[in-house]
């Protein structure tokens, strides 16, 4: 049975993570800072992976053939820069050096989960966004991202670790919060119908963005790990632009409400439009986004409505 380590094994992307590697026979272990109760048919072990020692003593005991890793503090926590970077970029150092040091039989598939925040704002003109667009990372967390990124390709240079990196772009589905774009105002629509509130206030509805359903996303990862082959930059998207407009009315339609509970106000996103290309990925490893994006937002509204808690910590979104 293979061994998977998973980083940020709890939060919104790992916990999809690791119920497709289980349903694909894999011996999955978490890691995480918090203390938890692991998963049937699962370990879980709390370890911050800042702490150097830690995390070589973490990768001498558990011995993975494949790693995701997904642990990152999101932007949209309002984390000191200082704190983002360290749970960005040295982290993946710690974890690469770690990995590095205690290679086996083979070297162990890393993949690193990026963002296309790293791509940042690529003119409208030369999207769909493609692994050599120029990118222009957006902030500190794009640029922590991109700092991740390539310190990783360059610990693999020599063949010790084999890296697959990917960038994914904007996550839908089910489990998302209020960090991300259509969990913000899947939130505010099952607020009016719970009565909360009484109108969704909502800006930049015109910003167009690349939306992939989280469980599509999880399954990329895994065929990624999968293939020999496989190794560099890969873009996780949709490949289809799609404005904030059109999730809100999907929501407010899947929800039976109307435009008139709508109020929107002034405000603008750095980023005017941002489409990726998957051409890579479909055509190295076969993969495709599948879940129609109104299935994608019926399955978050649900969760929502049914009182089920999105997760919050670890690793949201792209």
């Amino acid at each position: 049975m293979t061994t998977t380590l998973v980083t940020g094994s709890h939060g919104w992307v790992g916990s999809h993570l690791r119920r497709l590697l289980r349903s694909h026979g894999q011996q999955v272990i978490g890691v995480g800072r918090r203390p938890r109760t692991a998963s049937d048919g699962e370990r879980y072990l709390p370890v911050d992976l800042r702490d150097a020692r830690a995390t070589s003593a973490l990768v001498d005991a558990v011995r993975p053939e494949t790693v995701f890793h997904l642990a990152a503090t999101l932007p949209q926590r309002g984390p000191e820069v200082d704190d983002l970077v360290a749970d960005t970029v040295q982290t993946t150092y710690n974890l690469c050096q770690a990995l590095r040091a205690h290679a086996g039989s083979g070297p162990t598939r890393l993949v690193l989960v990026g963002s296309s925040a790293q791509y940042g704002a690529v003119p409208p003109e030369q999207n769909p966004i493609t692994e050599q667009t120029l990118p222009r990372p957006f902030g500190a967390y794009g640029h922590a991202k991109a700092a991740a990124e390539s310190l990783a390709l360059a610990m693999a240079a020599d063949g010790r670790i084999r890296v697959t990196a990917t960038r994914p772009f904007n996550h839908i589905g089910p489990g998302a919060d209020a960090s991300t774009v259509a969990g913000a105002l899947a939130v505010r629509v099952a607020d009016v119908l719970a009565g909360r509130r009484d109108r969704l206030r909502v800006a930049d509805l015109d910003a167009v963005r690349d939306f992939t359903d989280v469980r599509d996303v999880a399954r990329a990862y895994v065929e990624l790990a999968r293939a020999d082959a496989a190794s560099g930059i890969y873009n996780v998207c949709s490949g289809s632009g799609v404005t904030v407009r059109t999730i809100l009315e999907t929501l407010l339609d899947l929800a039976g409400l109307d435009s008139s509970t709508v109020e929107v106000v002034d405000g603008e996103s750095g980023v005017r439009r941002q489409v990726g290309s998957a051409a890579r990925l479909a055509a190295e490893v076969g993969w495709k986004a599948e879940i129609p994006l109104r299935d994608s937002l019926r399955a978050l509204l649900a969760g929502l409505t049914d009182g089920q808690r999105p997760h919050t910590d670890e690793k949201g979104a792209a």
